[in-house]
């Protein structure tokens, strides 16, 4: 599972201001009671409305035992269509390319000129990982998500709900049966144990009723993923958050990947430019 999630969190890494103003999140005040059904409608209705999302500049910092590494980047959002991320070096030019539809992965390392082409039943072969489009575009566009399932909104999924000082708290505890793939990397420490019991909390902002932090952790083990949302700001109209904060803590070590919206335009026209050049080494 750790090793599973490693690899979801460096492909969120990759694949991760008009006129705007800073919002302040609910003080910590007494939260107003709220049943389970009435708090989802109100997500249902918090949610982004767009249609397209252009991030002409975004900031990404990667620390890691003890090391660091930064890059600059730009995202383009056709919702429910396509995202594609450039990636490019301090003199700004492109050094890596990403584009992601609906059933493919599409990846250029213009730097060595070699790309990759694959569909999302890949990572799940391979990493024992269920990761899809609408996860990913859900992970940056601050919609509810499920670690579990990454699908969105699941009423039918049990949940406890608390109030904090920070707002509503929704957590489940569950126990999971093991893949075949994850038990060979836990064979030793869990001394072939078949059950992993996995606690995942989702905290939701009183105010936008916006997801501002989501975890999941290995009950069992010192292993947490967490991504955190912060400084919400007023892009024309629209909230959304600036920070967005990917964190991977795993046998004392710890990994974060954040990324930083700098300048944010909504439903303007975007295109997928994405080209491959002949020249380019398929990567096997």
């Amino acid at each position: 599972m750790k090793y599973s999630y490693i690899f979801l969190l460096g492909l969120l890494c990759v694949v991760v201001t008009s006129c705007c103003t800073t919002i302040k999140l609910a003080e910590k005040k007494e939260i107003p009671l709220l049943t389970e059904n009435k708090l989802f409608k109100n997500i249902e209705t918090g949610e982004l409305d767009y249609n397209t999302l252009f991030v002409k500049r975004m900031d990404v910092s990667l620390e890691h035992k003890g090391g660091s590494n930064g890059f600059k980047a730009s995202m383009k959002i056709q919702r429910d269509s396509f995202i594609q991320i450039s990636v490019t070096a301090p003199l700004g030019i492109e050094v890596a390319r990403v584009l992601l539809t609906l059933d493919s992965i599409k990846f250029a390392d213009v730097y060595h000129k070699k790309y990759f082409m694959t569909d999302y039943e890949f990572f799940n072969e391979k990493y024992d990982v269920r990761l899809g489009y609408n996860c990913i575009q859900d992970i940056l566009t601050n919609t509810f998500f499920n670690f579990e399932s990454c699908s969105g909104l699941e009423k039918s999924k049990k949940y406890r709900l608390a109030r904090t000082v920070e707002g509503y708290e929704l957590s489940s505890l569950e126990e999971r049966a093991l893949s075949r793939k994850i038990r060979k990397l836990y064979k030793k420490k869990r001394k072939n144990k078949d059950f992993v019991l996995i606690l995942q909390k989702i905290l939701i902002d009183p105010q936008f009723f916006r997801p501002v932090r989501v975890s999941i952790e290995d009950v069992d083990e010192d292993m947490e993923v967490a991504v955190e949302y912060s400084h919400f700001k007023d892009f024309s109209g629209k909230i959304l958050p600036e920070k967005i904060e990917f964190r991977l803590n795993a046998d004392r070590e710890h990994t974060n990947v954040k990324v930083q919206f700098q300048k944010v335009e909504f439903d303007v026209p975007v295109e997928s430019n994405f080209k491959i050049s002949s020249k380019y080494k398929l990567i096997q």
